[in-house]
């Protein structure tokens, strides 16, 4: 019943997009003299509207040293300008001068690795703290979310991946000015106050998600196995010891460099006009020097020709992941790739779920993604999967390489190519009744692919691909020489498991 409902609700949406023509049909833009471009979706049945802004600028865009700090940055957007966040700016400067005098020098200590002073360390760590203690008297925490909160915003945040970092909000459609203030003044004006606390925030979020958690060690490990060169090889976090020796000089110097409007791009999607929009664009947006273009990581790497295998060994139940080097984009190699995510993983109906989970329950979970890693570059096709007790990870390993080689040897059946392009087509239905996921879609889209339309347009390509091309990019991408293989092991008390 509920499910009849919502498909009820969605029929009057998708006859006025992606099945007519894609987003284009509805989604307008304009781009600013800067080369900040806006994209506006007007939807006027409730008074509230999603703003997001998009960075294409990620931790593929990371130097060597500076892992991690395209998510610092995104942390940092939040500690407001010289208006916002503080009590007495002028008061604060000398204070922040001098924790940054400080902060290097620790920086300093600490790049010197094993050779560095550990009772100078520990000085410089406490005086460090005696400053951030001093400078608290002046910071108003948390100021920007309080000023939404008051002025009727929900689900302020920000989030940051290999290929972009983007901030967003939904807010009272008599509010739309409000963002236009808020967020251009990020880019104006920011201020990194707070900076010291807020990499202590980061490493500690570290320690949660990897040092002290199997699954992140794990994926981690693979990724630094997987590529050797390659943009993608460092999780999003960074490494402990760069965001440990983070400068505010460094973090500025990269905030400079990627975030200029040429190569941010932002949607407005509700109750808002498309004029009212490009006129407050201008006035807000419209002042902010166009930048150079963002110099890019190499995405060079070299080809793989040996298998490589990473264990990492914990207390915990074991995993298993498996990458494959793939060409990305929007290659026909890539178009093919994603028909053969689909016949392995659309839905508890496709291969990999109603062989090894639910028939043989040899797994908990298995899931198969040709992008999983990231869209900008050549990328990984991805299988993982937890193994049920008491079947191992080499078991499920073994099972995986048999589906693979199916592929390679038998035609992928007319029906199941069907079921899969539905299954693709029904995805395009997920989530479009709100404006969060119109937003998303239309800024990674215009994005990542150019085009704001590139998912329709890929469902009505997969019609094209045919059993024969499957067999063939299976045959090509999917042999021992070209994949990596992590496991995740048990560890138990005097040895392993």
């Amino acid at each position: 019943m509920r499910k009849t409902l919502l498909l009820a609700g969605l029929i009057p949406l998708l006859s006025g997009l992606a099945f007519a023509g894609g987003l284009s049909q509805r989604a307008k833009s304009f781009t600013l003299a800067n080369g900040m471009t806006f994209w506006v979706y007007e939807r006027h049945q409730i008074p509230t509207f999603f703003g997001i802004y998009m960075a294409r600028t990620g931790s593929a865009d990371e130097r060597p040293g500076e892992t991690g700090l395209a998510h610092f940055i995104e942390h940092l957007s939040k500690k407001g300008t010289p208006v916002i966040g503080t009590r007495d700016y002028q008061a604060e400067l000398p204070i922040l001068a001098e924790m940054d005098r400080v902060g290097n020098e620790l920086t300093a200590e600490l790049d010197k690795g094993a050779s560095a002073d550990a009772a100078r360390v520990a000085g410089l760590r406490k005086e460090l703290a005696d400053l951030q203690e001093k400078h608290a008297r002046y910071a108003v925490k948390e100021e920007y979310n309080q000023i939404y909160s008051e002025n009727g915003g929900r689900g302020r945040n920000a989030s940051t991946g290999p290929d972009t970092t983007q901030y967003f909000i939904s807010l009272p459609a008599n509010r739309l000015e409000l963002w236009f203030l808020m967020e251009s003044e990020k880019l104006k004006n920011l201020v990194m106050r707070e900076f010291y606390s807020e990499r202590d925030v980061i490493c500690e979020e570290r320690r949660m998600a990897v040092d002290n958690n199997p699954s992140g060690d794990l994926f981690e490990q693979f990724l630094n196995a997987a590529f050797m060169v390659h943009p993608y090889r460092h999780e999003v976090i960074g490494y402990m010891h760069d965001i440990q020796t983070f400068t505010k000089e460094r973090a500025q110097g990269f905030f400079r460099r990627n975030y200029v409007p040429n190569n941010l791009m932002a949607a407005l999607v509700g109750d808002v006009r498309f004029d009212e929009v490009k006129r407050l664009a201008t006035k807000y947006f419209g002042d902010i020097p166009r930048g150079d273009e963002p110099p890019r990581m190499p995405d060079f790497e070299p080809a793989q020709d040996a298998e490589r295998r990473v264990t990492v060994w914990r207390d915990a139940e074991p995993e298993l992941l498996i990458g494959f080097h793939t060409p990305g984009g929007e290659s026909r190699d890539g178009l093919v790739l994603k028909m053969i995510e689909l016949v392995l993983n659309a839905g508890d109906s496709a291969r990999l779920s109603r062989d090894l989970v639910t028939r043989r329950q040899l797994a908990v979970s298995v899931t198969a993604s040709a992008d999983a890693i990231g869209r900008r570059y050549p990328s990984l096709f991805l299988l993982a999967g937890t193994p049920r007790h008491p079947h191992t990870a080499a078991e499920l390993e073994n099972e995986f390489y048999a589906h693979l080689e199916r592929l390679k040897t038998e035609p992928v059946s007319e029906a199941e190519l069907r079921r899969a392009i539905n299954q693709a087509a029904a995805g395009l239905m997920n989530g479009m009744d709100r404006n969060m996921v119109l937003a998303f879609r239309i800024l990674s889209n215009a994005l990542l692919s150019h085009d704001v339309d590139v998912e329709s347009k890929r469902v009505e390509q997969l019609k094209t691909v045919t059993p024969a091309e499957i067999g063939a990019v299976a045959r090509k991408y999917f042999v021992a020489a070209n994949r990596t293989v992590g496991t995740l092991e048990r560890q138990v008390e005097g040895g392993e498991k």
